[in-house]
Protein backbone atom coordinates (compact mmCIF):
# COMPACT_ATOMS: atom_id res chain seq x y z
CA UNK A 1 0.00 0.00 0.00
CA UNK A 2 1.14 3.17 -0.94
CA UNK A 3 1.51 6.12 1.38
CA UNK A 4 4.26 8.94 2.36
CA UNK A 5 6.94 9.21 4.78
CA UNK A 6 8.44 12.49 5.92
CA UNK A 7 11.39 14.63 7.38
CA UNK A 8 12.44 13.53 10.67
CA UNK A 9 13.39 17.43 10.82
CA UNK A 10 11.03 19.47 9.78
CA UNK A 11 8.02 17.10 9.03
CA UNK A 12 7.50 18.07 5.67
CA UNK A 13 6.80 15.56 2.08
CA UNK A 14 9.94 14.54 -0.22
CA UNK A 15 7.12 14.69 -3.25
CA UNK A 16 3.68 15.16 -4.27
CA UNK A 17 4.27 19.00 -4.21
CA UNK A 18 1.42 20.49 -6.27
CA UNK A 19 1.64 23.83 -7.36
CA UNK A 20 -1.54 25.84 -8.80
CA UNK A 21 -1.64 27.21 -12.47
CA UNK A 22 -1.40 31.02 -11.88
CA UNK A 23 -4.81 32.32 -13.25
CA UNK A 24 -7.02 35.29 -11.77
CA UNK A 25 -10.29 33.32 -11.48
CA UNK A 26 -7.78 30.84 -9.14
CA UNK A 27 -6.54 33.26 -6.72
CA UNK A 28 -9.22 34.78 -6.06
CA UNK A 29 -10.54 31.82 -5.17
CA UNK A 30 -8.49 31.08 -3.55
CA UNK A 31 -8.38 34.37 -1.65
CA UNK A 32 -11.60 33.50 -0.70
CA UNK A 33 -10.43 30.09 0.79
CA UNK A 34 -7.40 31.30 2.95
CA UNK A 35 -9.64 34.59 4.30
CA UNK A 36 -12.71 31.95 5.13
CA UNK A 37 -10.09 29.71 7.10
CA UNK A 38 -8.02 32.67 9.02
CA UNK A 39 -11.42 34.11 9.88
CA UNK A 40 -12.15 30.89 11.59
CA UNK A 41 -8.59 30.48 13.28
CA UNK A 42 -9.27 34.16 15.10
CA UNK A 43 -12.66 32.65 16.05
CA UNK A 44 -11.13 29.61 17.96
CA UNK A 45 -12.20 26.94 15.57
CA UNK A 46 -9.98 24.46 14.50
CA UNK A 47 -9.74 24.61 10.21
CA UNK A 48 -10.91 20.92 10.31
CA UNK A 49 -14.28 22.46 12.07
CA UNK A 50 -14.71 24.55 8.76
CA UNK A 51 -14.36 22.03 6.19
CA UNK A 52 -17.24 19.86 7.97
CA UNK A 53 -19.32 23.02 8.57
CA UNK A 54 -20.91 21.60 5.17
CA UNK A 55 -21.54 25.34 3.65
CA UNK A 56 -18.94 25.26 0.93
CA UNK A 57 -19.96 26.72 -2.35
CA UNK A 58 -16.68 25.87 -4.30
CA UNK A 59 -14.52 23.15 -4.69
CA UNK A 60 -11.36 22.81 -2.14
CA UNK A 61 -8.26 24.06 -2.77
CA UNK A 62 -5.58 21.65 -2.34
CA UNK A 63 -2.41 22.85 -4.05
CA UNK A 64 0.08 25.84 -3.14
CA UNK A 65 0.22 29.53 -4.55
CA UNK A 66 2.83 30.02 -7.68
CA UNK A 67 3.21 33.71 -6.29
CA UNK A 68 4.63 32.07 -2.73
CA UNK A 69 6.22 28.97 -4.37
CA UNK A 70 7.76 28.08 -7.53
CA UNK A 71 9.00 24.39 -8.97
CA UNK A 72 12.60 26.16 -8.22
CA UNK A 73 12.17 27.03 -5.11
CA UNK A 74 10.69 23.43 -3.53
CA UNK A 75 13.44 21.65 -5.43
CA UNK A 76 14.91 21.48 -2.08
CA UNK A 77 11.71 19.11 -0.90
CA UNK A 78 12.36 16.16 -3.41
CA UNK A 79 16.28 16.06 -2.37
CA UNK A 80 17.04 13.79 0.72
CA UNK A 81 19.33 11.11 2.59
CA UNK A 82 18.96 9.32 5.60
CA UNK A 83 20.46 8.59 8.98
CA UNK A 84 21.13 5.33 9.74
CA UNK A 85 23.25 2.19 11.22
CA UNK A 86 25.86 -0.09 9.85
CA UNK A 87 25.75 -2.91 12.49
CA UNK A 88 28.93 -4.22 10.24
CA UNK A 89 31.33 -1.20 11.66
CA UNK A 90 34.51 -1.88 12.59
CA UNK A 91 34.58 -2.36 17.01
CA UNK A 92 35.34 1.10 18.43
CA UNK A 93 33.75 2.83 15.02
CA UNK A 94 31.23 5.02 14.58
CA UNK A 95 28.19 3.13 13.53
CA UNK A 96 25.38 5.59 12.84
CA UNK A 97 25.95 6.83 8.82
CA UNK A 98 24.64 9.53 6.70
CA UNK A 99 23.45 8.11 3.22
CA UNK A 100 24.30 10.00 0.14
CA UNK A 101 21.31 12.02 -1.76
CA UNK A 102 18.94 9.98 -2.54
CA UNK A 103 15.25 10.45 -2.66
CA UNK A 104 11.97 8.78 -1.53
CA UNK A 105 10.57 6.00 -3.24
CA UNK A 106 7.07 5.34 -1.83
CA UNK A 107 6.00 2.45 0.82
CA UNK A 108 8.80 3.83 3.10
CA UNK A 109 11.72 2.96 0.88
CA UNK A 110 14.12 5.53 0.49
CA UNK A 111 16.69 5.01 -2.49
CA UNK A 112 20.39 6.31 -3.41
CA UNK A 113 20.85 5.95 -6.60
CA UNK A 114 23.85 3.49 -8.33
CA UNK A 115 27.05 5.58 -8.53
CA UNK A 116 30.88 4.84 -9.63
CA UNK A 117 33.26 5.09 -6.83
CA UNK A 118 36.55 4.84 -8.11
CA UNK A 119 36.85 1.58 -10.66
CA UNK A 120 34.06 -0.28 -8.70
CA UNK A 121 30.07 0.91 -9.24
CA UNK A 122 28.45 0.53 -6.25
CA UNK A 123 24.58 -0.87 -6.77
CA UNK A 124 21.80 0.94 -5.80
CA UNK A 125 20.57 1.30 -2.35
CA UNK A 126 17.45 1.31 -0.61
CA UNK A 127 16.49 1.80 3.32
CA UNK A 128 13.54 1.46 5.34
CA UNK A 129 12.21 4.46 6.60
CA UNK A 130 11.27 4.51 9.99
CA UNK A 131 10.48 0.55 9.50
CA UNK A 132 12.32 -2.32 10.89
CA UNK A 133 15.45 -2.37 8.55
CA UNK A 134 16.69 -3.66 5.43
CA UNK A 135 19.57 -5.13 4.11
CA UNK A 136 21.27 -1.89 3.56
CA UNK A 137 20.85 -0.84 7.64
CA UNK A 138 19.12 -3.50 10.10
CA UNK A 139 17.12 -0.63 12.11
CA UNK A 140 15.09 2.09 10.51
CA UNK A 141 16.70 5.02 8.84
CA UNK A 142 15.92 8.37 9.90
CA UNK A 143 15.28 10.53 5.98
CA UNK A 144 15.88 13.99 5.95
CA UNK A 145 16.35 17.40 4.09
CA UNK A 146 19.90 18.30 3.93
CA UNK A 147 18.94 21.98 5.09
CA UNK A 148 16.76 20.91 8.10
CA UNK A 149 19.99 18.32 9.20
CA UNK A 150 22.38 21.54 9.02
CA UNK A 151 19.90 23.61 11.36
CA UNK A 152 19.82 20.82 13.68
CA UNK A 153 23.75 20.77 13.98
CA UNK A 154 23.72 24.19 14.36
CA UNK A 155 20.71 23.86 16.87
CA UNK A 156 23.34 21.46 18.81
CA UNK A 157 26.52 22.38 18.15
CA UNK A 158 26.52 26.22 17.09
CA UNK A 159 28.00 25.42 13.91
CA UNK A 160 27.18 23.24 10.65
CA UNK A 161 30.22 21.52 11.00
CA UNK A 162 28.81 17.43 10.92
CA UNK A 163 32.57 16.37 13.07
CA UNK A 164 30.78 18.28 15.67
CA UNK A 165 27.64 16.35 16.37
CA UNK A 166 28.26 12.35 17.45
CA UNK A 167 26.06 10.50 14.82
CA UNK A 168 25.38 7.51 17.10
CA UNK A 169 24.26 9.42 20.16
CA UNK A 170 21.74 11.37 17.92
CA UNK A 171 20.49 8.19 16.15
CA UNK A 172 20.22 6.59 19.21
CA UNK A 173 17.77 9.71 20.67
CA UNK A 174 16.28 9.90 17.64
CA UNK A 175 14.48 6.70 16.79
CA UNK A 176 12.82 5.81 20.19
CA UNK A 177 10.19 9.05 18.46
CA UNK A 178 9.68 6.88 15.64
CA UNK A 179 5.75 7.42 15.32
CA UNK A 180 2.81 4.62 15.27
CA UNK A 181 2.04 5.36 11.16
CA UNK A 182 6.08 4.59 10.47
CA UNK A 183 5.90 8.10 8.50
CA UNK A 184 7.79 10.77 10.72
CA UNK A 185 9.27 11.63 14.43
CA UNK A 186 6.99 11.96 17.81
CA UNK A 187 7.79 15.66 17.41
CA UNK A 188 6.14 19.34 17.53
CA UNK A 189 5.90 20.38 13.85
CA UNK A 190 3.30 22.53 14.34
CA UNK A 191 -0.51 22.00 13.54
CA UNK A 192 -0.23 22.98 9.51
CA UNK A 193 2.06 19.90 9.75
CA UNK A 194 0.26 17.90 11.76
CA UNK A 195 -2.58 18.86 9.18
CA UNK A 196 -0.40 17.51 5.88
CA UNK A 197 0.71 14.90 7.27
CA UNK A 198 -1.96 12.11 6.14
CA UNK A 199 -1.55 9.04 4.23
CA UNK A 200 -0.28 11.42 1.34
CA UNK A 201 1.24 14.81 1.94
CA UNK A 202 -1.41 17.58 1.36
CA UNK A 203 -0.57 20.97 0.10
CA UNK A 204 -3.01 23.00 2.55
CA UNK A 205 -3.36 26.30 0.66
CA UNK A 206 -2.11 29.39 3.45
CA UNK A 207 0.62 26.89 4.89
CA UNK A 208 3.04 27.73 2.16
CA UNK A 209 5.58 28.27 4.61
CA UNK A 210 6.26 24.83 5.69
CA UNK A 211 7.48 24.79 2.00
CA UNK A 212 9.52 27.51 1.76
CA UNK A 213 13.24 27.14 1.73
CA UNK A 214 14.44 27.53 5.16
CA UNK A 215 18.29 29.11 4.50
CA UNK A 216 17.74 30.28 0.90
CA UNK A 217 16.40 33.30 1.78
CA UNK A 218 18.17 36.37 -0.34
CA UNK A 219 16.30 39.55 0.44
CA UNK A 220 15.96 39.22 4.37
CA UNK A 221 19.19 40.89 5.18
CA UNK A 222 18.72 44.15 3.27
CA UNK A 223 14.57 43.56 4.25
CA UNK A 224 15.95 43.72 8.10
CA UNK A 225 18.60 46.62 7.41
CA UNK A 226 16.39 48.60 5.21
CA UNK A 227 13.84 48.34 9.01
CA UNK A 228 16.42 49.24 10.65
CA UNK A 229 17.31 52.67 9.14
CA UNK A 230 14.12 53.72 7.70
CA UNK A 231 11.15 52.50 9.72
CA UNK A 232 9.92 55.31 11.92
CA UNK A 233 7.79 52.93 14.37
CA UNK A 234 11.43 51.53 15.43
CA UNK A 235 12.80 54.51 16.23
CA UNK A 236 10.23 56.06 18.57
CA UNK A 237 11.81 56.21 21.98
CA UNK A 238 10.06 54.29 24.90
CA UNK A 239 8.07 56.15 26.76
CA UNK A 240 9.14 57.75 30.53
CA UNK A 241 8.37 55.53 33.19
CA UNK A 242 6.63 58.25 35.97
CA UNK A 243 7.72 56.21 39.38
CA UNK A 244 6.39 59.08 41.58
CA UNK A 245 4.99 58.44 44.31
CA UNK A 246 5.01 54.82 43.32
CA UNK A 247 7.57 52.02 45.65
CA UNK A 248 7.46 48.95 43.48
CA UNK A 249 7.90 45.68 45.84
CA UNK A 250 8.09 42.11 44.52
CA UNK A 251 10.92 39.81 44.85
CA UNK A 252 13.14 40.96 42.19
CA UNK A 253 13.44 43.96 44.18
CA UNK A 254 15.55 42.46 46.30
CA UNK A 255 18.23 41.32 44.31
CA UNK A 256 20.94 42.71 43.37
CA UNK A 257 20.35 44.00 39.44
CA UNK A 258 22.94 42.18 37.70
CA UNK A 259 21.05 38.80 39.05
CA UNK A 260 17.62 40.16 37.86
CA UNK A 261 19.33 41.09 34.62
CA UNK A 262 20.06 37.48 33.85
CA UNK A 263 17.37 36.13 34.95
CA UNK A 264 15.46 38.54 31.97
CA UNK A 265 17.82 37.34 29.76
CA UNK A 266 17.10 33.53 29.99
CA UNK A 267 13.55 34.09 29.91
CA UNK A 268 11.47 33.14 26.67
CA UNK A 269 10.22 36.04 24.97
CA UNK A 270 6.64 35.24 25.69
CA UNK A 271 7.13 34.79 30.00
CA UNK A 272 9.75 37.98 29.69
CA UNK A 273 6.54 40.05 28.56
CA UNK A 274 4.34 38.72 30.82
CA UNK A 275 6.59 38.72 33.42
CA UNK A 276 7.32 43.09 32.90
CA UNK A 277 3.66 43.82 32.79
CA UNK A 278 3.42 42.02 36.17
CA UNK A 279 6.56 43.29 37.60
CA UNK A 280 7.39 46.79 37.85
CA UNK A 281 10.63 45.81 38.86
CA UNK A 282 11.47 43.70 35.79
CA UNK A 283 9.87 46.56 33.80
CA UNK A 284 11.97 49.19 34.67
CA UNK A 285 15.04 46.64 34.01
CA UNK A 286 13.98 45.91 30.60
CA UNK A 287 13.66 49.19 29.77
CA UNK A 288 17.01 49.64 29.00
CA UNK A 289 18.08 49.55 24.56
CA UNK A 290 21.38 47.59 25.26
CA UNK A 291 19.43 44.63 27.13
CA UNK A 292 16.81 44.39 24.31
CA UNK A 293 19.74 44.14 21.66
CA UNK A 294 21.41 41.42 23.61
CA UNK A 295 18.02 39.63 24.58
CA UNK A 296 16.90 40.08 20.82
CA UNK A 297 19.85 38.13 19.80
CA UNK A 298 19.66 35.39 22.46
CA UNK A 299 15.76 34.59 22.25
CA UNK A 300 16.07 34.73 18.24
CA UNK A 301 19.43 32.26 17.53
CA UNK A 302 17.19 30.98 14.30
CA UNK A 303 17.59 34.36 13.12
CA UNK A 304 21.50 34.56 12.77
CA UNK A 305 21.23 37.58 9.67
CA UNK A 306 20.70 39.99 12.58
CA UNK A 307 24.35 38.74 13.34
CA UNK A 308 25.60 40.58 10.02
CA UNK A 309 28.12 43.53 10.39
CA UNK A 310 26.12 46.02 8.69
CA UNK A 311 23.55 45.23 10.93
CA UNK A 312 25.33 45.80 14.13
CA UNK A 313 26.65 49.42 12.56
CA UNK A 314 22.68 50.55 12.55
CA UNK A 315 22.05 54.36 13.91
CA UNK A 316 22.01 54.46 17.53
CA UNK A 317 18.64 55.59 17.50
CA UNK A 318 16.60 52.01 17.28
CA UNK A 319 14.73 51.44 19.76
CA UNK A 320 15.90 47.34 20.00
CA UNK A 321 12.82 46.33 21.95
CA UNK A 322 10.24 47.12 19.34
CA UNK A 323 12.82 45.89 16.92
CA UNK A 324 12.55 43.04 18.85
CA UNK A 325 8.89 42.94 19.12
CA UNK A 326 8.27 43.78 15.84
CA UNK A 327 10.40 40.79 14.57
CA UNK A 328 8.70 38.66 16.51
CA UNK A 329 5.51 39.08 15.29
CA UNK A 330 6.68 39.29 11.83
CA UNK A 331 8.39 36.07 11.62
CA UNK A 332 6.04 33.94 13.69
CA UNK A 333 4.92 30.76 11.25
CA UNK A 334 1.12 31.10 10.78
CA UNK A 335 -1.08 30.10 8.58
CA UNK A 336 -1.86 32.80 5.95
CA UNK A 337 1.36 33.71 5.80
CA UNK A 338 2.78 35.61 2.16
CA UNK A 339 5.47 37.89 2.58
CA UNK A 340 8.08 36.70 0.32
CA UNK A 341 10.77 38.33 2.34
CA UNK A 342 9.95 36.76 5.67
CA UNK A 343 8.40 32.95 5.24
CA UNK A 344 11.94 31.39 4.71
CA UNK A 345 12.51 32.68 7.69
CA UNK A 346 9.28 31.64 9.55
CA UNK A 347 9.81 27.84 8.20
CA UNK A 348 13.40 28.33 9.56
CA UNK A 349 12.36 29.06 13.04
CA UNK A 350 9.44 26.39 13.52
CA UNK A 351 11.87 23.93 12.33
CA UNK A 352 14.37 25.20 14.96
CA UNK A 353 11.85 24.50 17.53
CA UNK A 354 11.74 20.92 16.63
CA UNK A 355 15.71 21.14 16.69
CA UNK A 356 15.38 22.20 20.05
CA UNK A 357 13.43 19.07 21.23
CA UNK A 358 16.01 16.75 19.92
CA UNK A 359 18.70 19.16 21.13
CA UNK A 360 17.73 18.84 24.97
CA UNK A 361 17.41 15.15 24.53
CA UNK A 362 20.65 14.51 22.48
CA UNK A 363 22.46 17.18 25.53
CA UNK A 364 20.77 14.86 28.42
CA UNK A 365 22.09 11.49 26.63
CA UNK A 366 25.51 13.19 26.70
CA UNK A 367 25.14 14.53 29.86
CA UNK A 368 26.56 17.56 29.15
CA UNK A 369 24.57 21.22 28.89
CA UNK A 370 23.29 22.42 25.95
CA UNK A 371 25.39 24.31 23.78
CA UNK A 372 24.64 28.29 24.32
CA UNK A 373 22.38 29.82 22.01
CA UNK A 374 25.16 33.28 21.41
CA UNK A 375 27.45 30.54 19.66
CA UNK A 376 24.44 31.24 17.11
CA UNK A 377 25.77 32.97 13.59
CA UNK A 378 28.79 30.76 13.21
CA UNK A 379 29.38 28.41 10.49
Amino acid sequence: MAFDCYCAICGVGFCGMHIEAPSETALERRRRWIEKRCRALQAGKDLGQVSREGDETEDPVRSYDPRIVGWDNISWLYKAHCLGVNENAETGATKAFISDEGYYADIGEFVVKARSDGDRPRSQQVFSCYGHGSEEAPGPVLPFHWCCFEILIRTITGSTEIKNINLDVLYSVMTPLCNMSGSALQLSYGDDIQRAQGRYWECIPGAEYCATHPMDTPQLEDFVQENAETNSELKTPSAELDLRGREPASPFGRLPLEIVYQICMLLPGDSLKALAQASLNIHIVTQDNLFWKQFMQRDMPWFWELQAAKFQKVSHDLNYKKMYMWLDKMTAPRYGMDDLKLIGVANRRRIWGVCEELADRYSKSLKQPSVSSMQWGSG
